[in-house]
């Protein structure tokens, strides 16, 4: 068995090249995601530079994997998991489980290239690499040859991206909230999903104090970013303790005349490093078996202190996909984002959280619910190994 080792490139006897053009999804991973119904395709070109070789076999492998390398605190698990471990120790999480294989078997016929066009499943996560985990997508082409079964092996990396807004264009639906507290109602209305190109999120808010007891201050908005990490054992899916990444908060100060009727219009930049080279820059949403990456929105109320009494600022959270347009779309931004009015909830509470994880996606004509397929299918041949 002969294999080419050479590695200068004008010596390969082939060459494994991938079309410029993004992979990319729109939409969660759903089967229910309409868009799914819409083939994606990883297109390339195979070069055969050796003329001198007839290769009686060319093979394409795409392949997808998800990993997870973490330092968990035992106290943070399951009993059912640490068993009678001591609280005070950490564990370390460590595993590697397939997404996908997807193969296709050119013909070889003496021609310089073969072009090619590979269908990939509409459920692959976005390529994604964090401290601790990570997504990633690799194309591997197989060549044989020869009554000597020459081999030649060669990859490439794969990008594949996940966007849950097709265009600018998009009509982007809204979450209206609402909710009282003693001597103050509020009234919040929110983007289901903001772009990063877009530069800002834009809240429409609402108010009214008992104003012979308590004036608002000030309203501060702010992006929230929550990175969580998870596994499955058999013991049952282990959720982490989540990490919070906290953006600049926006300052709005309440005009001296306003009744509820009034609505104030409190805008929050997204965090780049153009706009500010100091702090992280926002990621886009992130679902694969082992991350989410999620954001939300704190609505801070600040009210005046006055001599009868001290109130408590009011904390609210509201969920909020952050995502970005594909690479390919050409639209010119829209100087304000379309809004269609989808839901409303209300709430009593000083502290007011909002909805939970999951791929749940903008409306785009989308109903869009959770990750399939579910995260636990993905642990029925690997296994989590615990240091």
């Amino acid at each position: 068995m002969k294999r080419f080792t050479n590695e200068t490139e004008k010596h390969l006897p082939v060459e494994l090249q991938i079309n410029d053009s993004p992979v990319y999804f729109i939409g969660p991973a759903s089967r229910d995601n309409p868009m799914s119904q819409i083939r994606t395709k990883l297109m390339g070109t195979v070069y055969f530079h050796d003329r001198k070789i007839k290769w009686n076999r060319v093979t394409l492998q795409f392949v997808g994997k998800a990993g997870i390398d973490i330092e968990a605190p035992r106290s943070s698990l399951s009993f059912a998991f640490t068993g009678d471990m001591n609280d005070s120790a950490s564990t370390r999480i460590n595993t590697v489980v397939p997404i996908c294989e997807v193969e296709k078997e050119l013909i070889f016929s003496g021609e310089e290239s073969i072009g090619f066009g590979l269908h990939l499943p509409s459920h692959l996560p976005a390529s994604n690499r964090t401290n601790h985990a990570f997504v990633e997508y690799t194309l591997i082409a197989n060549f044989s040859a020869g009554a000597f079964f020459k081999k030649y092996k060669t990859h490439k990396t794969v990008t594949i991206c996940r966007h849950y807004l097709p265009s600018p264009s998009a009509m982007i639906p809204t979450m209206k909230y609402s909710g009282i507290k003693e001597w103050f109602e509020w009234s919040v209305e929110l983007p289901k999903a903001a772009a990063i190109q877009s530069g800002e999120i834009v809240a429409a808010f609402r108010c009214s104090v008992e104003k012979e007891r308590v004036e608002i201050d000030r309203v501060e908005l702010a992006v929230e970013e929550i990175e969580s990490y998870r596994f499955c054992t058999k013991q049952g899916v282990q959720n982490l303790p989540p990490i919070i990444i906290k953006f600049p908060s926006a300052v709005y100060h309440m005009p001296s005349l306003s009744d509820y009727s009034d609505t104030h219009f409190i805008r929050v930049p997204l965090s780049t490093n153009d706009s500010h080279p100091k702090t992280p820059t926002i990621r886009t949403h992130q679902y694969d078996p082992f991350l989410e990456i999620s954001h939300r929105c704190r609505l801070t109320v600040h009210f005046q202190k006055l001599s009868n009494m001290n109130a408590e600022p009011v904390i609210l959270h509201f969920p909020v996909i952050i995502t970005d347009y594909p690479s390919t779309v050409t639209s010119d931004m829209p100087s304000s984002n379309n809004f269609i009015e989808t839901e409303a909830e209300t709430s009593n509470s000083r502290h007011v959280i909002v909805g939970s994880g999951g791929d749940d996606a903008v409306n785009v004509d989308l109903e869009l619910p959770e990750y399939t397929p579910r995260y636990e299918e993905f642990t029925s041949t690997p296994t989590t190994s615990v240091i």
